[in-house]
């Protein structure tokens, strides 16, 4: 089924969700592996071309995603949760889509305050909405760097969660989610 029932995530959500989770993954790979080359090195650049591209990838895929959440149904929170729990878990959602907005856009302002355009697989660039400015430039690296640990946090406290829901509560949360 394509669409969310009050039971189970839909196939466009599961997607989404997987999908936003490889990406993330490959960007990590794509972030550490550039560091084994020499700095101003093609292949240094190729990786840090491909880490932008898949960014921007990644911003959209979070926006859809965000209003796709937004509409039509959503499963419910199965019943044994307690208040805390639903309360914990709306929490987590928050942030995550936080950070899963703010990384790449981080990103864009960063490359675009050093001066840099950010392109889109070679295709195009985006539009260039701030002037160079290497204070911010280095300002947003920084924070772009650090909500990078914080996307580790919350993603393994996720994982933690469905873990826990699964194999301690053994409730149907985990499932919802995974490929049928």
């Amino acid at each position: 089924m394509f669409t969310n029932t009050e039971e189970r995530f839909g196939s466009l959500t599961k997607m989404l969700h997987w999908s936003i989770f490889l990406l993330f993954i490959g960007q990590f790979f794509l972030v550490y592996r550039r560091e084994y080359f020499p700095k101003n090195s093609p292949e240094k650049l190729q990786y840090i071309l491909l880490h932008e591209s898949i960014g921007v990838v990644l911003l959209v895929l979070a926006l859809f995603m965000i209003v796709w959440r937004h509409v039509g149904t959503r499963p419910v929170m199965p019943a044994s949760m307690s208040t805390l729990h639903v309360k914990a878990a709306k929490l987590m959602h928050f942030l995550l889509y936080a950070v899963m907005l703010f990384q790449p856009i981080s990103g864009i302002f960063m490359s675009q305050y050093a001066g840099y355009p950010v392109g889109v697989f070679g295709l195009f660039d985006l539009p260039t909405l701030v002037h160079k400015n290497e204070a911010i430039g280095h300002l947003l690296k920084e924070a772009h760097e650090l909500s990078s640990y914080a996307i580790i946090g919350l993603v393994s406290l996720h994982i933690i969660a469905a873990l826990y829901h699964h194999f301690i509560i053994k409730d149907n949360v985990l499932k919802r989610m995974l490929p049928q």
